[in-house]
This record gives structure tokens, sequence and C-alpha cells, in this order.
């Protein structure tokens, strides 16, 4: 009976440990980090449907729970606002990060992935984004931010599009709509302040030669444009670059869109639709993965282990 017993005990214990998750903690700056923070990257820049195509600048943290069935990973994540509109088919590698000078915008985010034969998904993310700015960054004669809705910008805006379209009146190509204006900011230049903006535009049913009453085509048909404008008093000066046309992809329905918690009023936010959190199997046993340590050797001679530290990782703009 006691032989018996010891069998049965064995097998519970052996069967217990087939289904607890176990919980690693890889390096920030190792691949299956990086390729994770990638994922996330990509996916963030492809639901987007408004706003500016956000860079990886740097991995705080990651745990990766283990299950039988999946690798859930936990991570938190910094981007940062390139120039790419996220209209623009460039990829964002090949697009620049704003300058502190230029306010650049910061992303945090606290993501969940999981890996499902071998196959990267993001689950849940939840992003605050704000200047990054300090009163170190702060300079005479640098750009600062204005409200979306400022008039004098915005007039700016309406006349610096008017000059792109009457460039255009004497060729066969259609009249453009502004569709959004992603950042307006002001600087003094020469004495005298200056306005800038950056928009999109979309093609309208009209043609240049043709007056108002425009409607913007659907977007299965319309092209794009970016747009960047600036006027010294009445002098306003314009130059868009419109986009090849591009395949439609709808985002998923399912995945909580790029949160935008903004203090400011002067960035851009999307709507927020819920989404429960990531359910994991009750912990009792955790398996760890140990940082690695390094040796030094301490003033008697007996080597000490000093742990390295593993994250966060590097910063890769600033």
């Amino acid at each position: 009976m006691r032989i018996l017993c010891v069998f049965l005990g064995v097998l519970v214990v052996r069967a217990w440990a087939l289904v607890l998750p176990t919980i690693t903690m890889p390096p920030c700056d190792s691949p299956e980090a990086e390729m994770a923070a990638g994922v996330f990257q990509n996916y963030i820049n492809a639901q987007r449907t408004s706003g500016f195509k956000y860079a990886l600048n740097q991995i705080d943290e990651i745990k990766i729970i283990g299950t039988p069935n999946m690798e859930i990973y936990k991570m938190e994540i910094e981007l940062l606002e390139t120039k790419c509109h996220v209209l623009d088919p460039a990829p964002v590698t090949a697009c620049p990060v704003r300058t502190k000078a230029e306010i650049a915008v910061e992303a945090d985010c606290d993501v969940a992935l999981t890996k499902t034969g071998g196959v990267l998904t993001v689950i849940e993310h939840r992003c605050k984004s704000e200047p990054e700015t300090s009163t170190e960054d702060i300079c005479v004669g640098c750009p600062h931010l204005l409200p979306l809705n400022d008039t004098n910008a915005l007039q700016m805006t309406t006349a610096s599009l008017a000059v792109f379209n009457s460039r255009t009146a004497n060729v066969s190509l259609s009249k453009y709509a502004i569709l959004e204006v992603g950042r307006l900011t002001t600087q003094v230049v020469s004495g005298a302040p200056k306005l800038f903006s950056e928009y999109v535009i979309v093609e309208t049913n009209c043609t240049t030669t043709e007056d108002d009453n425009c409607v913007p085509l659907n977007q299965t048909t319309a092209t794009y444009g970016f747009c960047t404008a600036g006027n010294v008093i009445a002098n306003v000066s314009v130059d868009c670059r419109i986009f090849a046309p591009q395949p439609v992809v709808e985002p998923a329905q399912s995945i909580m869109p790029l949160l935008i918690i903004d203090t400011t009023g002067q960035l851009s936010a999307e709507s927020v639709e819920s989404l429960d959190p990531v359910k994991q199997a009750p912990i009792i046993s955790i398996v760890k993965r140990q940082a690695p340590a390094a040796e030094t050797v301490a003033p008697s001679g007996q080597p000490n282990t000093v742990p390295i530290p593993v994250c966060p990782g590097k910063v890769k703009f600033f």
C-alpha cells in the first residue's frame, strides 16, 4: 500500500508540473525581446488611422509566461513619434524621429502578446503619449506646439492648400482637400513669428479648374498626400508630396487602438475600446531564468558575483 501511495503521489506531482507556467525574464536587448517589440511597433502603426508613425526607442521590461499552449509576453516599451504620417507608405525604418528641439513626442506602452506556433500576436496594449520636453530642452527661438484648433495657424493651413491647388490648375489633376491637421507650431524667425503646419490632404471629385462643392473620394479610390507649410506675415510657402496608392487594410476590431492620454490639448487623440486583461493560469510555482552575472575580483582576491543589468535596454535615439 505504501508503494502504491508513493507511486500515485509521483504521478500527481509529475502531472501538476506539466501544467505549471514558467516565467523567464530575458535581457531587454535580446533577439526575442527585439522581435516582440518590432511586432508591436509594426502593429500599432498599421492600426492607427490618424497621427504619425512611432518608432521603437527602448524596451524597459519584458517577462515571458510559458504555458502548455502558448507563451505570453508582458512588456513595457517606449516609442518616439516620427515625421511620417500613418498614411505614408514609407517603412518606419525610413522615417526620421523628431528631435527634442522639434518637440519630440514619447509614448510609453504596456503591451501583451502571445506566441503560438512561433507567431507573435498583440492581444492588449495601453499607451500614454506626451511631448518629450524639459526645462533643459527649452531654447529661445525653438518651435512651440500650438493647439490643433489655433485660428491663425488653421487659416494659414487653408491658404497654403489653395496655393498648392493653384499650382496644378493647368494640369489635369484633382483638387485636394484637407483630411487632417497633424501638427501646428510657431517659431520666432528673424524677429517675426512664423507659423508652421503639417497636414494630410485627400483627393476630391473636383479638378483644379473647378470651384467649390468638392467631395473627397472614397478610401478605395482616393489618393492622399502630406504637406508642410509655413508663413512669415503674408508670405505662405507649401510643399506637398502625394503618396502612391496603397491597398486598403481593415484594422482588427478586437484589439485596443493606441490610447493617447494628452493633458496639453495639443496632441490628437483616438477613441479607446475596452478590453479585458490577459487571462493566465494561476501561478503556484514559478521557475525563473536567472540574469547572467559577471565576476569581479574583491580586494581579498576572492571573486565576487555582480549581476549585470539586463533591463531596461539600450536607448536607440535619446
